[in-house]
């Protein structure tokens, strides 16, 4: 298969959950064609931390099954290296959106994943000075 697989970014997995077209469509024919999603541990965290803090049971259930069919990517070294390396660039550029993102577009990076998000504009100076792809599933 010769097509890059993807990292899914949070509110694309939100999105996902929720069944929300085109994204729940758009992730069942990626699905079908890689076997299994790929998200940041972040991403782990900030569902997990939100479904919690809410007492959204339901949706954390649900979350849960999903697990499944995900493979979390852990922080490691290769990322911290990789988000290291970009924040030295792009902090006294003023281009950083956040630390989340910072590591999620690291995530990606590192492991050689385009990111799907609808938060183009946050991995912009990813795409431009470190080639990140971006996908937007909303689109």
């Amino acid at each position: 298969m010769n097509e890059k697989s993807c990292l899914i970014d949070t509110d694309i997995l939100i999105s996902i959950l929720r069944q929300e077209e085109p994204v729940y469509q758009q992730s069942l024919d990626y699905l079908e064609k890689f076997g299994m999603f790929k998200i940041s541990s972040i991403s782990y965290y900030e569902c997990l931390r939100g479904y919690k803090s809410i007492g959204a049971i339901r949706k954390l259930k649900i979350f849960e099954k999903f697990l499944e069919i995900v493979d979390v990517i852990n922080l490691d070294l290769k990322i911290m290296n990789k988000a290291s390396e970009i924040y030295s660039l792009l902090k006294p550029k003023g281009l950083l959106k956040g630390e989340f993102d910072l590591l999620i577009g690291s995530t990606a990076l590192a492991h050689n994943l385009k990111i799907v998000t609808n938060n183009e504009k946050h991995f912009e100076p990813l795409k431009k000075y470190f080639d990140l792809e971006i996908e937007n599933w909303m689109k």
